[in-house]
Parts: structure tokens; C-alpha cells; sequence
């Protein structure tokens, strides 16, 4: 499910909706971003030489609307996790797939490109729902490699079906099942 920072007007969505929104900066306001295709992430991912250890994953929600009175049945989901140099999130909603990474956690798990979170009518916003710490011996590189393989960024999003909740309950589950 989306947020009310993933509006966009159509086109902009149309054209950025089978890529991955990547933001290596996100805790700078004047930092760079990009848009990847599934096959410069693939080449990419080959690319990479050595990479970090995941360490702690972590598991968020947050409303979708800000008239909400309650998340319980109505909220993005979003996952976040720790390496050994940065803290990361990664989540799914109708724009298509999003990876921040920040030295501060707080820039990406309360921002989503760079605007401020929803929260709900009592200014409740974030929840943390559950996490799994320790050496989960996944890399970045690994779980890059997981989500080219079962290839979620050409995947069509689906309110009922196929969105927020699911690609961050699968992404949770790859790190978790490996998490000592």
C-alpha cells in the first residue's frame, strides 16, 4: 500500500513504475538519486565485490492516510536494517521499489524520499513491529541478489494482492529465516 509521499502525477509514475528508486544519501537534502532498471541492478549486483553483513532487520509500518484514526487493517509497511556502515530501508507502493541508505537511521526509517512520514490524526506515525538482530549472515549484496532472482522490481503492484505488506513481510522473511 502506498503513502501520502508516494503521490505522483501519472506520468511520473508511468515512467519510473518498473525501476528501483535509490537515494545512497538520504540523510542530505542536496544528495543525489537515481532510478535503475532490473537489468542495471542485475549489473550492478554482479559488480559488487565483497559486501556488508546485515546485523539487525526491522520491520515498520506507518499510516497510510493522515485522517487515520487507527493502522490497524490501513498502513504501509516498510522494511529497515543495519549494516556494518549504514542503516538501509527498503519498501514497495504503487511508485515501485525504494532503497534509502543514511549513517543515521531516522533518515530513513521517518522519511520516505526525503518528506516526512505519515502519521495519523493523534500524530501517531511509525511502529515498529518486530525485528531480528545478530549476525543474520546476509549480505547486502546477497539480498540485492534475492530481489533481481525473484525479479520485484518488474513485478506489478496490486492493492489486494501484491503490495507494501507482502514484499516487506518477503523481504523480512530472506533475512530472518538466515538470523542467528
Amino acid at each position: 500500500m502506498g503513502s501520502k509521499n508516494s503521490k505522483a502525477d501519472p506520468d511520473t509514475r508511468a515512467k519510473h513504475y518498473h525501476t528501483l528508486y535509490f537515494d545512497p544519501e538520504a540523510d542530505s537534502s542536496t544528495g543525489r538519486d537515481f532510478f535503475i532498471t532490473a537489468a542495471d541492478l542485475r549489473k550492478g549486483v554482479e559488480s559488487l565485490g565483497k559486501s556488508d553483513n546485515i546485523l539487525e532487520v526491522r520491520y515498520y509500518t506507518n499510516p497510510l492516510y493522515g485522517v487515520q484514526v487507527t493502522q490497524l487493517v490501513l498502513h504501509h509497511a516498510f522494511i529497515v536494517f543495519l549494516t556494518e556502515r549504514a542503516w538501509w530501508s527498503i519498501e514497495r507502493n504503487e511508485l515501485g521499489v525504494t532503497i534509502q541508505r543514511s549513517k543515521k537511521i531516522e533518515f530513513v526509517r521517518d522519511k520516505f524520499r526525503r518528506q516526512d512520514r505519515t502519521t495519523d490524526l493523534f500524530g501517531s506515525g511509525i511502529h515498529w513491529e518486530k525485528r531480528c538482530f545478530g549476525i543474520t549472515n546476509v549480505t547486502l549484496k546477497e539480498l540485492l541478489t534475492h530481489i533481481c532472482r525473484e525479479d520485484y522490481l518488474n513485478e506489478d503492484y496490486d492493492l489486494l494482492e501484491n503490495n507494501c505488506k507482502h514484499f516487506a513481510e518477503n523481504i523480512y522473511q530472506f533475512v530472518k529465516v538466515r538470523c542467528t
